[in-house]
């Protein structure tokens, strides 16, 4: 016995030795009568065929086993084994008086028919002498009739009733016979052909959005037959319930079904009063959520930012080659850190938002997120490093005044010990130097709030991967303290006071009045998930993060370079944030500098208020969460973009201690793109991977310019092996009505006609961005400063927001 044989028969059933082979129970049919043939072919291999017409590919399924199974095992590239060209009939009743000369007069039969009411099937059953039954299918094909299963979709039972008594409730059982029972009693009931294994290859969606009751056989297959038929009509959908028997009939044997109550000559009323009462006792089951579907991608809205922000985030992406947005949003961050806890935006009284911005770009490992991200954090990592150097410095000087003031404090002590009355004052310690901190990259509370309390305008937290920063909410064993470090984080996103007690270090107790911290950095969709599924979903810790998912792209060599002058522009941006101070209250206290909204502002606000909160009310779960961030993040970018024009001397700003029209409307434009890829980013992770497959083959078309044909995709693509595979992704891309078959007139150049595949909405695209205007030469203007003071009390108390005689 070879191997490919030996482990066929490992997994069949009722395995006899036949002649120079084996018989056994076909898996891919309901079969009580061995009618699988089994035999050694050349080479090795084993060789299968089922007599009542399943293919070798439905066997091998149905086993657990690939077609390659049944090949040697050193010929796993050997051409699979030809199909046997099925006998013809002329008709349906030919080919079962075959099978009765083979097998003997059948004891039922049971037609199929097409939606026009066609015969196209036949199930004829036999019963066995030993109690068994044997059941085979003939169906009909362009030819004539054979014997064999129906192709897939296959018709479900009695179809043309189901599509004509449409307000029915439907009853699904599970074989013909228990179809006529249930039809007996008046009510409208259906089946699949090829028993309970073959669920999957019937057409049910003509029961989609109806009533349906699904009535298992009593024992292991009938259950999963019901299981799979529910997971199925759940897809469409259906309004579904599933019942036990056994409940109503609990003498009712092991494979019992409805047909065996009906032959015990219950009164068919009697039965109909049980079954009603079943129905009723049984909750629907539960309709799964839809998966999102994923929106198309849109460029970032890189127009709505000032210049020279504009110029650079267009100049680096095209010399990396990245996507606008992989710059976009850590620079935002950045450029709000910058102006920290100066200012804060009044939208109306007790409500302000301070430029407060958290972002993460979502891609995988070799998207080019982390060149992206070096390049927006070099403005400030270069500030960031000359701090550490007049700090080196500073603290050099300290160290040699503290050793001069200790021995001088030494001899003050010993002057003050021996003549008490002319030691004289002590003296003075020297202050000891701050690091000036405007980025760090440690997310523990512990060691974020010192800095926190010496640096009073805030921090930027940068880190290329922002899974060290999730993970330090997961490390903790304390779920209190796990909380607690959330807790501290939502209250930074508000810049609200933050205060710790520590056991050790010196101080014990720290408290920072205003706890600023925007956060730049990028994230894998895989740890993105997994933070969305705990309890940072709960606390709205994901929901306050700024998301960006761009389609990738592939890597293409550029000579594209990001201008010095241009570089030195984005620096004198940051130079002019950096030089905004905060004012102070009387206790000397830094305060937020308040800044409210003109006129034009105020109103173009008002406008997007009421909008947004009209579409919010329409949303639920993740995206309702998203949307209440993005109402108060619209202000935040606002106020960026007001002080980015004001930094660069943006001439159509009219007023610097007022936030405009222009400002609200980048802000509001800015936002509504975060929404539409907060849509797109929780939806492809809640994505099947066969969602993800024809997402990325729709984008991969996008790219190609909305059209594409199978040899291009097969010379470009790996998502593919073969021809057949691109034919089969395309074709359920037009099913889905994604796009269509399109044929190119061959014109003067003769031969055939050119197929290709054309996405439905081509507009859909991602875009090249606007028109790039020029980069300027020089620095910005720096003009003189505008105050932008005007001190009030800050407020954050805002509430987060299935007859014979026929065939």
């Amino acid at each position: 016995m070879t191997p490919a044989v030996e482990k066929l028969l490992d997994r069949l059933s009722n395995v006899k030795r036949s002649g120079e082979g084996w018989k056994a129970c076909c898996p891919a049919h309901d079969d009580q009568r061995p009618s699988l043939s089994i035999s050694e072919g050349a080479g090795g291999r084993a060789l299968v065929h089922c007599h009542a017409g399943c293919t070798p590919e439905e066997i091998t399924t149905a086993l657990g086993l690939e077609l390659v199974d049944l090949m040697p095992a050193k010929s796993v590239t050997a051409r699979p084994m030809p199909k046997p060209t099925p006998k013809t009939y002329t008709t349906a009743a030919d080919a079962v008086a075959e099978l009765e000369r083979e097998l003997g007069p059948r004891s039922a039969i049971w037609t199929y028919r097409n939606a026009s009411g066609e015969p196209v099937g036949v199930a004829v059953r036999w019963n066995l002498a030993d109690g068994k039954k044997t059941i085979r299918p003939v169906s009909k094909t362009t030819t004539g009739w054979t014997i064999g299963a129906m192709p897939s979709p296959r018709p479900l039972y009695q179809l043309p009733d189901l599509l004509k008594r449409t307000g029915e409730t439907v009853f699904v059982v599970e074989g013909e016979k228990a179809a006529d029972a249930v039809a007996g009693l008046g009510l409208l009931a259906t089946t699949s052909a090829g028993g309970a294994n073959a669920a999957g290859k019937a057409d049910w969606t003509p029961l989609g959005g109806r009533e349906v009751v699904i009535i298992p056989d009593e024992d292991a297959a009938g259950t999963k037959y019901a299981g799979d038929v529910a997971g199925i009509l759940a897809k469409l959908p259906a309004k579904v319930r599933m019942v036990k028997l056994s409940n109503a009939w609990p003498t009712l044997g092991d494979g019992g079904d409805l047909a065996n109550i009906v032959e015990t000559g219950e009164d068919a009323d009697t039965i109909k009063t049980k079954l009603a009462a079943l129905v009723s006792k049984t909750e629907p089951q539960a309709q799964p959520q839809p998966v999102p579907v994923v929106e198309p991608f849109k460029p970032f809205p890189t127009n709505a930012l000032p210049e020279p922000v504009r110029s650079f985030v267009r100049m680096c992406a095209r010399a990396i080659g990245c996507d606008e947005s992989f710059i976009a949003l850590p620079l935002l961050s950045a450029l709000g850190s910058a102006i920290g806890n100066t200012r804060r935006v009044q939208l109306k009284r007790g409500w302000t938002e301070p430029a407060i911005v958290w972002t993460a770009v979502v891609g995988d490992s070799g998207t080019l997120k982390t060149p992206a991200f070096k390049v927006a954090m070099k403005p400030v990592r270069k500030v960031q490093a000359v701090a550490f150097r007049e700090y080196d410095l500073a603290f050099s000087a300290w160290e040699v005044e503290n050793k001069r003031y200790e021995a001088e404090l030494t001899g003050w002590k010993r002057k003050a010990a021996n003549r008490r009355d002319t030691a004289g004052d002590p003296p003075q310690a020297p202050n000891r130097p701050i690091a000036r901190r405007y980025v760090v990259s440690d997310t523990t509370i512990e060691a974020l709030m010192p800095i926190l309390m010496d640096n009073p305008r805030g921090v930027l937290l940068a880190r290329d991967e922002l899974a060290g920063w999730l993970g330090t909410f997961d490390r903790y064993a304390n779920a209190s303290k796990v909380k607690a470090d959330a807790a501290h984080w939502l209250s930074m996103f508000n810049a609200e006071e933050v205060m710790i007690d520590r056991k050790t270090g010196n101080p014990t107790r720290i408290r920072v009045p205003f706890a600023s911290v925007s956060i730049a950095g990028g994230i894998q969709p895989g740890i993105l998930a997994r933070a969305l599924g705990t309890e940072h979903r709960e606390n709205g810790l994901i929901s306050r993060i700024l998301l960006a998912c761009p389609p990738r792209k592939p890597k293409q060599w550029t000579e594209a370079d990001i201008s010095p002058d241009l570089e030195r522009s984005i620096e004198a941006i940051f130079a002019r944030l950096y030089d905004l101070q905060p004012a102070t209250d009387d206790h000397g206290e830094a305060q937020p500098v308040i800044v409210r909204l003109s006129q034009s502002g105020k109103a173009a606000w008002v406008d997007f208020y009421n909008a947004h909160g009209q579409e919010q009310a329409e949303l639920s779960g993740d995206l309702s969460a998203a949307w209440s961030k993005l109402e108060a993040c619209a202000a935040r970018l606002a106020l960026v973009v007001h002080f980015i024009r004001w930094a660069g001397v943006d001439s159509t700003l009219v007023n610097a201690d007022e936030v405009d029209a222009d400002s609200i409307a980048a802000g509001v434009k800015l936002s509504r793109w975060f929404g539409n890829e907060a849509r797109r980013v929780y939806a492809i992770l809640s994505e099947s991977d066969e969602d993800r497959d024809q997402r990325r083959l729709v984008e991969l078309i996008q790219r190609k310019g909305g059209t594409v044909t199978v040899r291009e995709l097969q010379q470009t693509s790996r998502l593919f092996r073969t021809a057949d595979e691109i034919e089969n992704a395309l074709d359920a891309l037009a099913k889905d009505g994604m796009g269509r078959w399109e044929q190119q007139d061959p014109g003067d150049r003769g031969g055939r006609p050119m197929r290709f595949f054309r996405l439905a909405a081509p507009e859909l695209s991602t875009q090249p961005p606007e028109s790039d205007p020029p980069a300027p030469t020089k620095p910005p203007i720096t003009g003189p400063k505008t105050s932008c003071v005007d001190v009030g009390a800050v407020d954050t108390d805002k509430p987060d927001s299935g007859d014979w005689g026929e065939v």
